[in-house]
């Protein structure tokens, strides 16, 4: 008998390819499509995908600035030797000033608190602190609002110790909807915002308002620098458009098939006995589940031989049952998202189904699958 070959075994038994060769590529397509240095959104680990890898993959291709979302995701990066402009953008607590100042991290300067606690440690420090004002210009969120910014900027100028480097907003309708009357609304409120800033004196450097939907579909949301995150990683930059055809998919999640065995007559399926198989059919045991970020929801299908595979019985933490057609060819790997053959599921599609957003779906994948990085 030969012994089974085990070093062609993938490093687990459920795990994420993540082609950082599309990363770059979508990098510089970006790049050439808004014509405007940019900022690679990495917040929440890159969306689950590894914020440094995705990170240098990024700024090797141009990108110019970093975002996240947290001052300890900002410090996560520079360990890492990553020495790139990184915004921070939501609240930084007392426990993270001083660190996030020491590291050079560009925090959000979005009311009179954030404002004092970044001058007074600032001034504790001996440094000046950079700052990116957040104007919130219709999401409802962070941010002061359009008639408070210039006062906002005129206090933080006040305290000292406080450089105004930057001004931006996040667009609330424009991946469902650019020409929502919404986005036109928040477009001229910037616009208005910006320009008494200047008119008083205050000349922010950099000036931002464009995500990844505005980027391919917005050009006067451009200004001199555009954001974006999705599209890096080849995720939809709006919800109603196809893939632009200059960005690639970057996501590839696969799982092993533990088993495939044929069922006595009468034997049900999984937690609360939800489901029979049909006579002749098969069921294969997918080591992936609810755990792993695979929710359990109706409708769950997977791609195995190039075919939509459907899901039956209940998700469990660890382990998915497939419904195999009569005659189904014995089968080693299921894809999750990503391409098989002529078929393919990407996270818009589970997205759909979860009753959640693109990037939820990957956030939402467990740190126990390991992400591999391939260069293709």
């Amino acid at each position: 008998m030969t012994a089974p070959d085990h070093s062609r075994f993938p490093p687990a038994p459920t795990w994420l390819e993540i082609n950082l060769g599309a990363v770059r590529r979508n990098t510089s397509a970006v790049l050439r499509h808004t014509g405007q240095p940019l900022m690679a959104v990495v917040k929440a680990d890159a969306y689950g995908l590894g914020a440094a890898a995705i990170s240098r993959a990024a700024l090797e291709a141009g990108a110019a600035w970093l975002a996240v979302a947290r001052c300890s995701e900002g410090l996560e990066l520079r360990r890492a030797g990553i020495q790139a402009p990184i915004l921070v953008f939501g609240m930084a607590v007392p426990a993270e000033v001083d660190a996030a100042l020491a590291n050079n991290l560009t925090l959000t300067l979005y009311n009179r608190e954030s404002a004092d606690l970044i001058a007074q440690r600032a001034a504790a420090l001996g440094l000046t602190a950079r700052v990116h004002l957040k104007v919130d210009t219709g999401f409802g969120r962070m941010g002061a609002l359009p008639d408070q910014a210039l006062d906002l900027a005129g206090y933080a100028q006040c305290l000292g110790g406080i450089q105004l480097d930057g001004l931006y907003s996040h667009l609330a309708m424009a991946d469902e909807a650019p020409d929502h009357p919404l986005t036109r609304q928040q477009i001229e409120r910037f616009t208005g915002v910006l320009a008494a800033l200047r008119a008083a004196g205050h000349d922010p450097r950099w000036v931002h308002l464009s995500n990844s939907a505005a980027a391919f579909l917005l050009p006067e949301a451009h200004f001199n620098l555009v954001r974006t995150g999705s599209a890096l990683i080849g995720l939809l930059p709006a919800y109603f458009l196809p893939l632009p055809a200059e960005l690639e998919r970057a996501v590839t999640w696969k799982a092993l098939i533990a088993d495939t065995k044929a069922l006595p007559g009468g034997w049900a399926v999984g937690y609360g006995q939800t489901e029979r198989p049909e006579p002749g059919e098969a069921i294969g045991v997918l080591s992936v589940g609810y755990g792993d970020g695979f929710r359990r929801a109706p409708g769950n299908v997977v791609l195995v031989h190039g075919r939509r595979i459907p899901v039956i019985g209940r998700v469990s933490s660890d382990l998915t049952t497939l419904r195999l057609p009569p005659g189904f060819p014995p089968a080693r790997e299921a894809v999750l998202i990503g391409r098989q053959g002529q078929e393919a599921i990407y996270a818009e599609e589970l997205a759909k189904r979860w009753g959640c957003s693109q990037s939820a779906v990957l956030s939402g994948i467990s740190p126990r699958v390991p992400r591999v990085y391939l260069e293709e």
